[in-house]
């Protein structure tokens, strides 16, 4: 399928599609979703018993973005830090769709943070709408210690943890220092 659009107008699409016979069938065999990606809407049709895990496989092939890349959400705002989770079925998305069907996805950036007091690198696969604050999450998790350090971009600016990623101009590469 042509990622700049679908022949389908997201406007005239009924949300929801169903190969029975029965109009009343809920929920449907196959359901349309929009999608929002990059401030444009798409359409894609899927098995309504599908995981999340083959939707973003439907995606990557569509518009040839690396798996491990793509990122889904319910088109709800704030953006949920986490992203749906691949083993999620869309049966139980299903009743929290109220009635749009919307789901938003994002193409993960690749970026990089050393470790001053290191030297240490790390590669992280992230959403450039989330806050910095998360990327603090992370590294606690990874057993980072960031007792009195700060993030910071470039290299001698401290980044504002409220404001999101993409606010603070980073990007696909860019690379930030834990001091």
């Amino acid at each position: 399928m042509d990622p700049q659009g679908s022949s389908e107008d997201p406007q005239d699409s009924s949300p929801q599609t169903s190969d029975s016979s029965d109009a009343d069938v809920y929920p449907p065999v196959n359901m349309n979703i929009i999608l929002l990606y990059a401030g444009k809407p798409y359409v894609q049709k899927i098995p309504t018993d599908a995981t999340v895990g083959f939707v973003r496989v439907l995606l990557h092939e569509r518009f040839g973005i690396p798996l491990e890349r793509v990122e889904l959400h319910l088109n709800r705002l704030p953006l949920p830090p986490l992203p749906l989770r691949d083993e999620t079925n869309m049966l139980d998305v299903y009743p929290h769709l109220e009635g749009k069907h919307e789901f938003r996805m994002y193409k993960k950036i690749e970026i990089w943070i050393k470790i001053i007091s290191s030297g240490e690198r790390y590669r992280l696969l992230v959403n450039e709408n989330l806050a910095v604050s998360f990327l603090y999450a992370i590294l606690v998790s990874n057993r980072i210690d960031i007792k009195n350090k700060l993030l910071y971009f470039p290299e001698n600016q401290p980044v504002d943890n409220s404001l999101l990623l993409w606010g603070c101009g980073i990007r696909e590469g860019s690379e930030l220092y834990l001091k």
